[in-house]
């Protein structure tokens, strides 16, 4: 990987195992770890992939499953998910790969420019998502009276991010290449960016990457959602007296708010380690020679790519919605994708009969029905009843 280039592979690399000649690329130093220490490290590194797949595709389910969780701000947390698991997909096996098991690259010359971009671009996902959810809160919030976004409007803004998300990190694409410093078949090979006419070129477009993923969002963040918590807390109109129905939804968005809050807050924790020693190396390269930096390094880069599995833990935990519909998924899981299917229906059935029931005044259908489906119901839902009563709480 390159031992100079901004992005989340970022790791110097070399081969310690006899066989290549001992002259390697600038700045790079083999890793070298015992065993049990790579495999504890493989195990941490496959458990984010499995929990930041699993997590999120279930957020996504979750979302597109029931029709109340079609808001605005569930569409960008399903855009948020999506470029977790893209970043679980191809952020961190080729990285963990590539450092610990192989120590040079193995994937050939296709891939090295296509996982390298792809890592730039779930970055940008990431914190372009973020800066969209927290501008949407803040005008929702600081200017009540003005029109909210649509949720045309939402896939609009969306879309957009996705786009340019893809079009900035092309350089990386166009410069990186899969290079074998020394010339003989058995030479190890090198994934890096190349391809930069001079150093000054390459050290400003990292410097401009390291602006725009990290530096930029996160002072917008810092600013909307400073500016939002004083609105939320500080504020408080002298003698306005607020009805039941607006205390709730105060208190709703401040549980949203909150929620947002914890995302970022773990998002800049986790990313600002290893952005440090990107902007770092990328300056003066001879920092990756420090004694223990490659552990240093990977310790970063496990903080940075562990943050794509927080978020589902953290909607469950602070989201009510959320999460009846992990306990449902999970319920699915426990009681047999038939039963549940079965249960679902049932509790569809049941909501249609209770609107008719409303409307027609005729409260005698509710009972027939009702009595026509217990008997059927009673063995699912000795085991599923917790669930049935909770999914209610997302439909």
């Amino acid at each position: 990987m390159s031992a100079d280039s901004f992005d989340t592979s970022l790791m110097p690399l070399a081969t310690d195992n006899g066989t290549f000649p001992t002259e390697l690329p600038p700045g790079h130093s083999p890793l070298k770890s015992p065993t049990y220490l790579k495999a504890i490290t493989i195990s941490m590194y496959s458990i984010i992939i499995i929990l930041a797949v699993g997590g999120n595709s279930i957020v996504c389910y979750i979302v597109f499953r029931a029709r109340r969780m079609r808001t605005v701000m569930n569409f960008f947390i399903v855009s948020l998910a999506l470029s977790d698991i893209l970043m679980a997909i191809f952020c961190i096996p080729f990285t963990f790969l590539a450092n610990l098991v192989f120590n040079y690259w193995p994937f050939g010359k296709i891939l090295c420019p296509v996982v390298t971009y792809l890592q730039v671009v779930s970055v940008f996902l990431s914190s372009f998502t973020l800066v969209a959810i927290s501008l949407d809160r803040y005008i929702a919030i600081i200017y009540p009276l003005r029109r909210k976004l649509t949720k045309k409007q939402a896939f609009i803004v969306i879309a957009s991010i996705w786009v340019v998300s893809f079009l900035i990190p092309i350089p990386t694409a166009v410069t990186s290449r899969s290079q074998k410093y020394v010339n003989t078949s058995t030479a190890p090979s090198f994934c890096e960016e190349i391809l930069w006419e001079t150093e000054g070129a390459k050290l400003t477009y990292n410097g401009v990457l390291f602006f725009l993923q990290y530096i930029n969002p996160l002072v917008i963040l810092i600013v909307t959602y400073g500016r939002i918590s004083y609105v939320m807390w500080a504020i408080k109109t002298p003698g306005e007296a607020m009805s039941s129905r607006d205390q709730r939804m105060s208190e709703s968005k401040r549980k949203i708010i909150k929620m947002m809050i914890t995302v970022v807050v773990i998002y800049a924790i986790c990313w600002l380690p290893l952005n440090i020693i990107n902007f770092v190396g990328a300056i003066d390269i001879r920092i990756y020679n420090i004694r223990g930096m490659n552990y240093i390094w990977m310790a970063s880069h496990w903080l940075a790519m562990s943050n794509c599995m927080y978020n589902p833990f953290i909607y469950c935990w602070m989201n009510a919605k959320f999460r009846n519909g992990f306990l449902r998924v999970f319920s699915c899981f426990t009681c047999g994708v038939i039963d549940c299917q079965d249960r679902l229906e049932l509790e569809r059935l049941r909501r249609q009969d209770t609107m008719l029931t409303s409307m027609n005044g005729n409260s005698n259908s509710s009972r027939r029905f009702n009595s026509s489906k217990r008997s059927s119901s009673n063995s699912k839902r000795s085991y599923c009843d917790y669930s049935a009563i909770k999914e209610k709480g997302i439909q």
